[in-house]
């Protein structure tokens, strides 16, 4: 073993003594057992997560994420609350971020299982342990169902293993919850707060398309949908005219609230007129054909809509008109899109769709209704997510839960094909629960995760290009205005080279004075591991300590006495393998 690999492992080792004889917490939380860590919690919730939305708190004067769960299960909390928001520390509104390390993640649809504190300043619900205390449903390679929690080594990016516990397991846990604490009085539904512009908190207020006149389409209030058509053709700078691109725009606003905008048919270019009054449908015309945009102006596109007052309703005590026709038309210079990544051109049609569904602009950059393009559109090949601003709009006109309908059931047929970087996913539409409006594919590291795209989607299908080499976990959930549906189980999509196999025949000794000598062989499949990440804890199959190492071996000495349960896994370029065997080590 090289000798910087040596004094690398000793320097690991004198860590570990310390963090053995210490007081102080290791990051900000300390490893305490799953007992202990139920222990010392006020509460627990079996649920599914109904709803992600990150706010200021105007009272503390900082970002809280707002995870709303749906009840299936709970223990220690007054009553027998349906849905319960737990308050999570950190979140991205309008152009401000705020990261705190640890914090568990959570993902829409997702059936967890956490372990809560309540919250000393305004009693509301926070997850016991940090990411600790979140447990997520899984399928193991055997198709059983299980609960996980994501263990993640030095680069928090990335998540090297998962700790697997039946759910019977977690439940008999769960119900030492409220033991020691008590969540008496704990807010189990605390409103997600998003103060007026300022500068300090970078956050600005939405507009309405007339704010002396405010419109919206009622049809959101029944569930029914809003047709947007499309030029023949496209438009003919972007591949496949630029239909996609258009779908997720759509599905953009869709997913955020009770409207239901769906695909229609080709049609002739259309104007500004109204020569067919009412129609109750959104057109997307390309090239300018009426002339109302100049070649010489800065202006990429407009979009506006059609008022009545033949049906005036109040929704969140504002009075609004009728939309009955809405309309979007792109200039013809092709010097004004190519410069465009298909990301900037679908930031083009959601603005200017929000403009058609009774928008104006926003005051907060990146909103997507600000009134120019962000420039970190460039390095993107889908929509922007929606900000703070975007959100408040479709929260005040399109409230989500209208219409008295039931959430869809989960899609099915989940499939993809993979020709070089470019991949084409496919799933089949729900058979139970409401029609779905718009779906969202979410692709993570790791099973279960979604830590490298949330994509909404108008339709059944997606073709994603210039993918990077790598395994992709990805599920999707249909959604309507009532609700989401239970994703589908996790499909892996490889591009590029594969991730490594397990490692093969791990052997562990202990010898005087602390001294260890861990070795295994390179796994037999797979791609050719880059290094390796040895996972060890105190209970079999428990990942307290995560050690990087180049080579397949480790060798050590003052290694302080315990028994050690020890695993590794191989990585590269393409992820995580599953874990080798695991051996007892006993050290004396």
């Amino acid at each position: 073993m090289p000798i910087a690999a040596r004094r690398a492992l000793s320097a690991v080792a004198a860590a570990l003594a310390v963090l053995f004889t210490s007081e102080s917490a290791w990051a900000a939380s300390r490893v305490v057992s799953d007992d202990a860590l139920a222990r010392a919690s006020a509460a627990a919730v079996h649920g599914r997560v109904a709803a992600i939305t990150p706010a200021w708190d105007r009272a503390a004067d900082a970002i809280y994420t707002f995870v709303t769960l749906d009840v299936l299960e709970a223990w220690g909390l007054d009553g027998h609350p349906t849905r319960v928001v737990v308050k999570q520390l950190g979140g991205t509104v309008g152009d401000t971020a705020f990261v705190v390390g640890g914090q568990a993640h959570f993902a829409l649809g997702e059936e967890v299982l956490v372990f809560l504190d309540v919250r000393p300043r305004d009693r509301t619900l926070s997850v016991a342990g940090l990411e600790q205390g979140k447990w997520q449903l899984a399928v193991a390679a055997s198709g059983d169902a299980t609960m996980a929690r994501d263990v993640r080594g030095h680069d928090p990016a990335m998540v090297v293993a998962q700790d697997r516990r039946s759910l019977a397991d977690l439940r008999t846990l769960a119900a030492l919850a409220g033991t020691r604490l008590s969540a008496a009085g704990a807010v189990v539904a605390p409103a997600a707060v998003v103060p007026p512009n300022d500068e300090a908190s970078g956050v600005g207020a939405y507009t309405l398309l007339n704010p002396s006149l405010p419109a919206r389409w009622h049809q959101a209030d029944s569930g029914a949908p809003v047709y947007v058509d499309t030029q023949s053709g496209g438009h003919p700078q972007f591949a496949g005219g630029g239909l996609a691109q258009l779908s997720q725009a759509a599905a953009l606003w869709t997913a955020a609230g009770s409207l239901r905008l769906q695909d229609g048919v080709a049609r002739t270019p259309r104007c500004f007129s109204n020569s067919e009054p009412g129609d109750g449908r959104i057109s997307i015309t390309y090239g300018d054909p009426c002339g109302e945009i100049a070649d010489g102006s800065s202006t990429l596109a407009i979009g506006g809509a059609y008022f009545t007052s033949s049906d005036v309703r109040t929704v969140n005590g504002v009075s609004y008109w009728k939309i009955t026709k809405g309309m979007v038309i792109t200039d013809n210079p092709t010097s004004k899109y190519s410069w465009m990544s298909t990301g900037c051109y679908a930031d083009l049609l959601a603005h200017e769709i929000g403009h058609a569904i009774g928008f104006g602009h926003a005051a907060a950059q990146p909103a997507m209704m600000y009134p120019s393009i962000s420039s970190s559109c460039g390095s993107r090949t889908t929509v922007m997510a929606l900000q703070a601003d975007d959100r408040a709009a479709m929260a005040a006109l399109y409230p989500s839960g209208a219409g008295g309908l039931s959430p869809p059931g989960s899609p099915s047929g989940l499939g993809s094909t993979v020709s070089g970087s470019t991949v084409a996913i496919a799933w089949t539409a729900p058979v139970s629960g409401g029609a779905p409006s718009a779906y969202q594919l979410q692709a993570g590291s790791a099973p279960g995760l979604s830590n490298i795209a949330t994509i909404a989607v108008a339709g059944t299908s997606l073709v994603v290009p210039g993918v990077p080499n790598g395994t992709y976990y990805v599920r999707v959930v249909a959604g309507n205005a009532a609700g989401v549906s239970t994703p589908t189980a996790d499909h892996v999509i490889r591009v590029g080279p594969a991730a490594p196999g397990a490692p093969r025949s791990l052997a562990a000794t202990a010898g005087a004075g602390g001294a260890v000598a861990i070795t295994w062989l390179a796994p037999a499949s797979g791609g050719a591991p880059t290094s390796y990440v040895l996972l060890a804890g105190y209970t079999p199959g428990a990942s307290t300590f995560q050690i990087p190492v180049a080579a397949a071996s480790l060798h050590a000495t003052g290694i302080p006495a315990a028994t050690y349960y020890v695993r590794v896994v191989a990585v590269n370029g393409a992820g995580v393998s599953a874990a080798s065997n695991e051996v007892a080590l006993v050290v004396r």
